[in-house]
């Protein structure tokens, strides 16, 4: 199993398929590098395409510590550094979004030639000026009752969750809860899981876009997370060229039709 281990040494699990241009694939909250599979065997004729599992999730070790945007930025830029990329690509989803975010407030755009957003807004907490926020509603009220409730519960949180995010879930009956819950945790802890909800709620990067200086892509799908308001407050504020890619399925569109999330990917790589 291939692993690199961070500068506070932590053994992260990463993969690396094809040639050409780097490609790194930053996946999102709860999920792992498999999440990305798709778009990777869609795109590894084409690049070199680099793919990880952040801290405390999928195959990566489960560390005491690091559990925060800012880590998980620097584990990128050490990843990166570690094998040695040049003129990076970034797809980052969900919070591998908000990773790229992060990534460009520390390091800027140096070595990165474009990137690509699937479904994060800048800022995914509502308040009173911002509706761009998780499903144009979610406030600091919601997020002190989801902290409560992962702590105490955290596969009840799970299912809660996936409800709001994919429609077949919420059609789902609620005695079916026991039988599914711990499915979506998966091998998922609740150190990570916590650690890491708070950290995306309580940051924004707004003011960060005007550093994004390289072409954009903001993938949204037919059900986004966030509303059509954060692609396009993205599109109009990064300095680069900015593009709004649109996707069928849900927030996890990546999975349930990777083959025409590349398509789109894949014409905006290309011009």
């Amino acid at each position: 199993m291939p692993n690199y281990t961070t500068l506070d040494n932590t053994k992260l699990y990463y993969e690396m398929e094809g040639k050409g241009q780097p490609v790194v694939f930053i996946h999102g909250w709860s999920c792992s590098h498999e999440t990305m599979a798709g778009l990777v065997g869609n795109m590894k004729q084409d690049y070199c395409c680099v793919s990880y599992s952040h801290r405390g999730h999928g195959s990566s070790e489960l560390a005491d510590q690091g559990y925060t945007l800012p880590q998980l930025a620097r584990d990128l830029k050490e990843l990166i550094d570690y094998l040695g990329l040049k003129d990076v690509i970034l797809v980052g989803h969900s919070m591998g979004g908000y990773t790229i975010y992060e990534y460009v407030k520390q390091f800027g755009c140096e070595n990165i030639s474009k990137a690509v957003i699937i479904d994060m807004s800048p800022k995914v907490t509502c308040d009173d000026k911002w509706k761009g926020g998780a499903f144009g509603t979610y406030d600091a009220n919601d997020l002190g009752e989801d902290m409560e409730l992962i702590s105490q519960d955290v596969t009840q949180f799970m299912m809660k969750f996936w409800r709001l995010v994919i429609p077949d879930f919420a059609k789902l009956p609620k005695e079916m809860d026991l039988l599914v819950a711990p499915g979506l945790k998966g091998v998922n802890h609740t150190l990570p899981l916590l650690g890491l909800w708070h950290s995306m709620f309580t940051r924004e990067y707004r003011d960060v876009l005007p550093a994004i200086k390289v072409p954009t892509a903001y993938v949204i799908p037919d059900h986004p997370i966030y509303p059509m308001l954060a692609a396009e407050y993205v599109r109009d504020h990064v300095s680069g060229p900015a593009v709004i890619i649109k996707a069928p399925g849900t927030h996890m569109c990546l999975v349930e039709h990777p083959e025409e999330v590349t398509k789109g990917i894949m014409e905006f790589l290309k011009k």
